[in-house]
């Protein structure tokens, strides 16, 4: 089946999930274990695809343990204390807010009730495999004699009749004895929490009553015991012990049981779900509401809170698939964040490429009111370009630096907030936090800035004379005015309005894909069955031509890399981005070097000398004065009056525009930063053409895997190639080059290649050095006519292009050498693999070794009726 589903809408993707689900209503299928596990796939899938169409758009809630998020969201929605804020990690468990517009007037509420689910057997089974899977894996290749994969490999006690019995007898392990085959010290303390959580988990599975699977409605008032992570207590000192207290639907619904109950039955929760009723005085979502598609928020547990471990990344991982929107919370004096990265890498194990997940992101870099603007002795005064800004205020960096990392430089996607200023600014309660969360907000307020102060206007004012486009203005102004927090609304409201429908789509897209693979296995069983090796021929010469097509499609763009060029026009075309997209084009990195070094403030100061010189040329500097009265400078101006002199070239004789040391050094650190940049802009490239072509190639790489098309497969491949180990390696090689995730590895490693040395940046440098320029007071005194040469402006024009030349030189050389090994590696994969791939004439099934009584009558054996599952494919395909 030929996917088309970038043209499908909402509404063709729903018709297509009832029509699979109606086709399987009617479809025999071969009675073998792989047709029915088949079927049951594409059935799953048809569910997914239709329950993601009729999901609300959902707004995910992300980060790291510990800055902020339930704060700033109950902030955001008018309430403070509507989720557990504590100053250790406190949510554990992801809380769905399903939002509804409430009456003018009225402040925000939350029902009564909250409903809570529980894990299936299944997902609970899938969860302790996952914690215990990792567990097994990393001790044994750290402490193979403790036998953890000998004894736990492939064991599973949710689903093992043998329970948790092995797993009892063995983790003891982890807290041996002085006689023990490991020392006590060498054992991580990260395993014996991994085991410490799976005995909490063991003691809630043992000790529930009936509850798996099940919803259930609780009282809110009940509910912080679900939401709350246990204090974070350190590693036990002694194996844990069996802890199993019963608990069933009666103790959580009884409201003095409930809370204790709810506490044994944390490990179990899968989500807790809570009706909010916002106050439109305070953010008005009627216009998200109002469409056709409803809006909730999902608030995700920190990852790398202590006391859960491996249960909230499962849970995460979980439920981050059908997330629309990204809300990525990051600290605004930390922005780089491990955690962060680990939920971004979560939400790439979907499929989704990074250009349609940065669209999906918005970033809040929270607790900014902490960030205090720099003092810019530098730049008192005047219009203050960001690149002057950003060196000298590492929050606004640091946002600036790796909040653009998740949203592509989408700019408008980022937003500076705090919670605190927002309390304070719109007035709202916060009495139902616990007393030590009231008395740190309390606290936190009286060390806000008096009403009124506009701590980041005069900055914003200069970014603005500088730029008027710039991201920062807006932002800064927005968070002076009530912490961000308006301005964060308004870009939720933005974002879901012109992204969420699209974003919808994706998702549903996802799972389109999936399913159309999954009918296309489902559809080789029937054929299979159906004994027509006529068809099971035309099918395969059908794949292997569309191999051959999506390689034809490739090959050209791959072999133009080297060339600093793609086909489809000059900036790549649309051809191009079918392709997996472009690198970074060499002209365009050296167009950008070469308006860097022009930039360089020198050149201007070394002009700017010469116009004011009565001859028109650059004067020499002065020699530093060693006569009369040494004049003294005034408390706290050394340091300035250094940079005065280095900046004039005057007195000293230091680095400086008088001196090739200056722009050495500058030259250097040119070369480095851009270098590492076109490295990370080919990685990020790399990243889009793999994800590209994996997609591309996948309805491919799932129908190469299934059983039956390695059968078929190798026998066509023996019978042309002569031998079965022929066979064998030119079909490894396919398999391959239909997984591009395969070329990873090996293209880091060539990515891994450093920069120029810095011998070959200083031979390259269009001047000796450290070398006195001609100006400089050092140089001897030439005859008149030499001097007006050497020290004429058009000696510094020349030496600004010579080493914006050099520089560009460089840079573009290093990138490409390593677009050339790249391109070496790639072309060569995917050409033999072109090489390999059977005529159109020889993909044919062997020949008989008679007659068959069918031949005389034109073929009417090969004539086989329409199968419901081929009515469909057909239907929905393009071919």
């Amino acid at each position: 089946m030929t996917s088309t589903t970038n043209d499908l809408s909402l509404a063709d993707l729903r018709l297509f999930a009832q029509q699979t689900l109606t086709m399987l209503s009617e479809q025999d299928v071969p009675d073998t274990p792989e047709a029915h596990a088949s079927r049951d796939r594409v059935q799953a899938l048809a569910g997914e695809l239709a329950s993601r169409l009729d999901a609300p758009v959902t707004i995910g809630v992300v980060g790291e343990y510990s800055v902020g998020k339930s704060l700033l969201l109950g902030t955001l929605l008018g309430r403070p204390d509507l989720l557990p804020v504590e100053a250790a990690p406190s949510t554990g468990n992801i809380t769905v807010l399903e939002l509804t517009r409430g009456a003018p007037g009225r402040r925000t509420t939350v029902s009564s009730t909250t409903d809570i689910t529980f894990l299936d057997e299944g997902r609970l089974a899938a969860c302790v495999g996952a914690i215990l899977g990792e567990l097994v894996a990393t001790v044994d290749a750290r402490h193979p004699q403790l036998g953890a994969r000998e004894m736990l490999g492939g064991y599973n006690p949710v689903t093992d009749p043998r329970g948790w019995a092995p797993f009892e007898a063995w983790y003891p392990r982890l807290w041996p004895s002085g006689t023990g085959p490991v020392a006590f010290e060498t054992i991580s303390a990260a395993h014996r929490d991994a085991v410490t959580e799976l005995c909490r988990i063991r003691d809630a599975a043992l000790g529930q009553q009936d509850l798996l699977g099940k919803p259930i409605g609780v009282a809110t008032e009940s509910i912080r015991a679900a939401l709350v992570l246990e204090a974070a207590r350190r590693t036990p000192p002694t194996a844990p012990k069996r802890n199993v207290q019963p608990f069933d639907m009666a103790q959580l619904k009884q409201e003095k049981t409930a809370p204790d109950a709810l506490r044994r039955a944390f490990p179990l929760i899968e989500r807790v779900t809570q009706a909010v009723t916002l106050s439109p005085d305070h953010w008005d979502i009627g216009g998200l509401t109002a469409e056709e598609h409803t809006v909730r928020l999902l608030d995700f547990p920190g990852i790398g809170a202590a006391g859960s471990y491996g249960r909230d990344t499962f849970l995460s991982r979980r439920e981050l698939v059908n997330v629309h929107t990204i809300l990525l919370v990051l600290s605004a004096s930390r922005a780089e964040s491990k955690g962060a990265s680990a939920f971004w890498d979560m939400l790439t194990e979907d499929g989704r490429q990074p250009q349609a997940l940065a669209n999906a992101a918005l970033v809040a870099a929270n607790a900014f009111d902490l960030a205090k603007p720099p003092a810019l002795s530098q730049y008192p005064e005047g219009p203050l370009p960001l690149e002057k800004l950003l060196p000298h205020a590492a929050e606004v960096n640091g946002i600036h630096v790796y909040g653009n990392k998740f949203v592509a430089q989408r700019e408008d996607g980022i937003v500076a907030v705090s919670s605190i200023n927002a309390i304070r600014a719109h007035k709202l309660s916060y009495t139902r936090t616990s007393a030590e969360t009231h008395d740190r907000i309390r606290a936190a307020l009286n060390d806000l800035d008096p009403p009124g102060t506009r701590r980041w206007e005069p900055i914003a004012a200069r970014l603005a004379a500088a730029d008027p486009g710039n991201a920062w203005t807006p932002r800064l102004r927005a968070y002076d005015d009530d912490g961000g927090i308006t301005r964060l609304r308004t870009l939720i409201v933005q974002h879901v309005r012109r992204h969420g429908v699209a974003q919808k789509l994706e998702r549903a897209q996802s799972s389109h894909h999936k399913l159309a693979r999954e009918l296309a296995v489902l559809r080789g069983h029937v054929r299979r069955a159906g004994g027509g090796r006529t068809e099971e021929y035309r099918e395969l010469s059908q794949k292997l031509t569309e191999f051959r097509r999506l390689l034809d499609r490739m090959l050209p763009a791959l072999h133009a890399l080297r060339a600093d060029g793609l086909p489809g026009g000059p900036d790549g075309g649309p051809d191009t981005q079918e392709a997996g997209g472009r690198p970074p084009r060499r002209g365009e990195t050296a167009e950008a070097v070469r308006d860097e070094v022009f930039d360089w403030r020198e050149w201007q100061e070394l002009l700017g000398r010469a116009e004011r010189d009565r001859h028109h040329l650059v004067p020499r500097s002065e020699p530093p004065s060693s006569q009369g009265i040494r004049i003294g400078l005034r408390p706290g101006r050394a340091a300035a009056a250094a940079r005065t002199a280095a900046g004039s070239g005057s007195g000293g004789d230091g680095a400086s525009a008088d001196s090739t040391e200056a722009f050495l050094d500058k030259f250097r650190s040119l070369i480095e930063r851009r270098t590492d940049e076109g490295r990370d802009q080919l990685r990020a490239w790399f990243e889009n053409w793999v994800a590209y072509w994996r997609e591309e190639f996948g309805p491919l790489r799932a129908w190469m895997e299934d059983e039956a098309t390695d059968a078929v497969l190798t026998e066509l491949f023996t019978r042309l190639r002569g031998s079965a180990q022929k066979a064998d390696h030119q079909l490894n090689h396919l398999w391959t080059a239909l997984d591009p995730v395969t070329a990873t590895e090996r293209i880091t490693e060539l990515l891994s290649a450093p920069g120029p040395s810095a011998e070959e940046q200083e031979a390259r440098f269009p001047a000796r050095s450290p070398h006195a320029l001609p100006w400089h007071h050092r140089m001897p005194l030439l005859d008149p006519q030499s001097e007006e040469r050497e020290r004429h402006p058009r000696s510094v024009v020349q030496l600004r292009q010579n080493t914006a030349d050099a520089a560009a030189r460089l840079v573009t050389e290093y990138l490409g050498r390593a677009l050339a090994r790249i391109e070496k590696d790639l072309v060569a994969l995917y050409t033999k693999a072109n090489e390999y791939l059977p005529t159109e004439t020889e993909v044919r099934p062997p020949r008989p070794s008679f007659p068959s009584a069918s031949a005389a009558h034109d073929g009417a054996a090969d004539s086989e009726p329409d199968q419901p599952i081929d009515v469909l494919i057909r239907a929905w395909s393009t071919d």
